[in-house]
């Protein structure tokens, strides 16, 4: 088995760097809804070949989510990837292109070499005749770079006919996979005061900018009170001139955390400043932009868990294997959060996301198509001995 998933992949390479090239041309940044929809359309000619069915949710913010199925159960395992990327312009970012063991470009790693893994490993096991023998869902998002607003409730569907979920976020620096990641809440304040002149004020002055920058310092000063817990004050919007004074400003706030004991403080913390008015005449509202729940570590179980099968995977292809928690989120805490089995960073290894000078380890990308498949076709047993009752195994 493990020469014939090693003899395909060996034999595509090229295609699968081609494969690769063509979805990072697209140039898809999330609000670019045609450029995403380019990069589902080229996913779905190739997986439609595969005998798979396709559902298509269209949205009209974000490009249209897509979903693949190539079974009717109501357990299956689920391969999620998202299709934008988190660029608003690509005027001043690279092509694709190789440099020695690199491909450079933007997406490579966050999370085109992702989907990348998961098209080719399915190619593979239809090139071996596993394909039809397992069930296995692929949902693809558009939105996932701006917390997954639309694609959300798609996955709360999902999460109730899944039975082990994969996401191909990029590996670790040493191979690792993902296994927990921190939660996410990130928020708006909305500050109102009075506008007015700022030569010809008289009595108390209501500007909304300085009424957040007190909020600032209070959500900063809140650093360090959790353990495992980072606040950002990250932007500020507000006011039309240093002559006047503002009216209106907006303060965006993230929080990461990584315990679920510490999340109703924390969001009574931040309504206590929201709803505290440091200047007189002003009023503020909250406003939930993006929240992904706390995919808590999981230890080891005893039995088949996802977990393990990966490990022994890598240990039969000879790849090393690692585990992290990792302090970003991603769509596998939809999961993770809900108790689902479920591994993340099973993308290839790549380095600089969000940047200029984003890139993947070339190598990486075949060796985590060899660690998918072979994956894959070890829980065709899982989800055989799990359907069947204890006096049929």
């Amino acid at each position: 088995m493990i020469d014939k998933i090693s003899t395909f992949v060996n034999s595509n390479r090229q295609e699968i760097i081609k494969c690769l090239k063509l979805l990072v041309d697209q140039k898809g940044g999330s609000e670019n809804r045609t450029a995403v929809n380019k990069v589902g359309s080229i996913l779905s000619d190739e997986i439609l070949k595969l005998n798979f069915s396709l559902f298509t949710f269209k949205e009209e913010q974000f490009g249209n989510h897509l979903l693949f199925e190539n079974h009717n159960c109501d357990q299956a395992i689920t391969l999620s990837g998202h299709m934008d990327t988190t660029f608003t312009s690509y005027l001043h970012l690279p092509d694709f292109h190789i440099e020695g063991e690199k491909a450079i470009g933007p997406g490579t790693g966050d999370m085109l070499g992702g989907l990348v893994v998961f098209l080719y490993a399915i190619k593979c096991l239809n090139h071996l005749g596993y394909l039809d023998k397992i069930p296995i869902t692929l949902f693809f998002n558009t939105d996932e770079e701006r917390g997954s607003p639309t694609s959300k409730p798609v996955f709360q569907d999902l999460i109730k006919k899944t039975a082990y979920t994969m996401i191909s976020e990029t590996a670790g620096a040493n191979n690792e996979i993902v296994v927990g990641r921190r939660g996410k809440l990130s928020f708006d304040i909305l500050v109102k005061g009075r506008e007015g002149h700022a030569g010809n004020f008289k009595g108390n002055k209501s500007s909304a900018v300085e009424e957040v920058a007190h909020k600032i310092l209070a959500i900063e000063a809140l650093n360090g009170y959790w353990p495992g817990t980072d606040l950002n004050a990250g932007k500020v919007r507000g006011g039309i001139a240093g002559n006047t004074i503002a009216g209106e400003s907006v303060l965006s706030t993230d929080i990461r955390y990584s315990c679920m004991e510490h999340e109703a403080d924390i969001k009574a913390k931040i309504i206590e400043i929201v709803e505290k008015n440091y200047v007189q005449g002003c009023f503020s509202e909250l406003k939930i932009t993006s929240e992904r729940p706390l995919w808590p570590l999981k230890k080891k179980g005893i039995g088949i868990n996802l977990c393990s099968v990966v490990e022994k995977s890598a240990i039969e292809l000879g790849q090393s294997f690692g585990t992290e928690f990792r302090k970003g989120t991603s769509d596998a805490n939809f999961f993770g959060a809900q108790g689902v089995d479920v591994i993340d960073g099973m993308g290839p290894i790549g380095f600089h996301d969000h940047t200029d000078q984003e890139y993947i380890l070339i190598d990486t990308l075949f060796e985590r198509i060899r660690l998918c498949t072979l994956t894959l076709c070890k829980l065709e047993s899982a989800l055989i001995n799990a359907s069947q009752s204890p006096q049929d195994r």
